[in-house]
């Protein structure tokens, strides 16, 4: 993939998530999960802001090309179920993720690739606030660390 396509496909999955964080805030009437969705939101805006700042600064005076239709393809997933919404908005995060990769290993400045790495890094940790989120819906969080019961088990 050249890095033009690779900075187009980020930009547009930075987009597609912000209208899914979007929906998913003011789909939700409990504050916290609102703020979460939001603040997810705020992330994906400063993603794509920052990728389009590289882009600019590695394509001077070359207008990205976007897809005119960024709707979120939310096909074959069933809104009403936060379990399938949680799985495919972690499926975008990882896709994100894999992107950011891609263009790290194939970035030559340092800088960028050092930036690219971090945005990776933290689209991992957006999918596992999703995981969180998905676990807690599950009542399957554990709120302790299981090692701290080493020892009582034992005679």
């Amino acid at each position: 993939m050249h890095r033009k396509e690779a900075y187009r496909i980020a930009v547009e999955a930075e987009i597609r998530s912000q209208n899914l964080y979007k929906a998913l805030a003011k789909s939700f009437k409990h504050k916290e999960t609102k703020d979460f969705f939001a603040q997810l939101l705020l992330y994906e805006e400063i993603h794509e802001q920052k990728v389009r700042e590289l882009y600019a600064r590695e394509y001077p005076g070359k207008p990205l090309q976007l897809m005119q239709d960024l709707n979120m393809e939310l096909q074959g997933v069933k809104l009403e179920d936060p379990k399938q919404v949680l799985e495919f908005a972690m499926s975008r995060e990882e896709l994100a993720q894999n992107i950011y990769l891609k263009l790290a290993e194939q970035s030559e400045d340092e800088s960028t690739k050092a930036l690219l790495k971090q945005f990776a890094a933290e689209e991992l940790h957006h999918k596992e606030l999703l995981f969180a989120e998905l676990e807690k819906l599950h009542g399957i969080l554990q709120w302790f660390d299981p090692s701290e019961l080493n020892g009582l088990m034992e005679y």
